[in-house]
């Protein structure tokens, strides 16, 4: 039910990107977004970060908006991707960040001259064991099996961009794990990929 305060003509004024417009939108829908968010997030600091998220994204493509369709339909979708997109981010750095405590747990600090050929590569074998189970596997497909990421894509049965996607987070995660070490070795090592 379109909130009463939310006209066609405002839509249409914040589509044309009037800040006025769209702080009317945001004074009417605020609370109905956020308390829409917590029930997502179950965090009132997930739910105030997702809220903001809805909103910067809602000016961002405020073109795309057809003011003759209620705008709490499309905010509340916009809500719903936001809130799960938030979700899979907080997901993936506790992964990272438990992966890495495990990764430290198990072994002992190394400085650059402790470091040879071997060793480079069992560390780096460690650090992708600790990745999600289908991020290792693509990034052995591609790395130690030599498949670009199309055949990837045809043998998994998933797209070509979800392979490179998950090539990239792995490769982010070897990388920005190492560089936290400030092992130059390694570093000299993963440009072998």
């Amino acid at each position: 039910m379109p909130t009463p305060l939310i006209t066609e003509s405002i839509v249409r004024q914040f589509t044309q990107g009037q800040p006025k417009a769209f702080r009317l939108i945001f004074d009417a829908l605020h609370a109905q977004v956020y308390a829409f968010s917590i029930r997502f997030t179950k965090s009132p600091t997930e739910a105030e970060e997702v809220t903001q998220q809805v909103f910067i994204r809602l000016w961002e493509k405020r073109n795309l908006i057809d003011p003759s369709l209620p705008l709490e339909n499309y905010v509340y979708k916009m809500t719903r991707n936001c809130a799960f997109n938030h979700l899979k981010q907080m997901a993936l750095r506790d992964q990272q960040q438990q992966a890495g405590k495990l990764w430290v747990e198990n072994s002992a600090p190394v400085t650059e001259d402790d470091l040879s050929l071997a060793e480079c590569q069992q560390l780096t074998h460690k650090l992708i064991d600790s990745l999600p189970e289908k991020r290792q596997i693509i990034f052995r497909m591609h790395f130690e099996e030599g498949h670009s990421p199309a055949e990837i894509a045809s043998l998994l049965g998933i797209s070509q961009s979800t392979v490179k996607s998950q090539l990239a987070k792995a490769t982010k995660a070897v990388k920005g794990f190492l560089l936290n070490y400030r092992v130059a070795n390694i570093l000299a090592f993963l440009l072998l990929f």
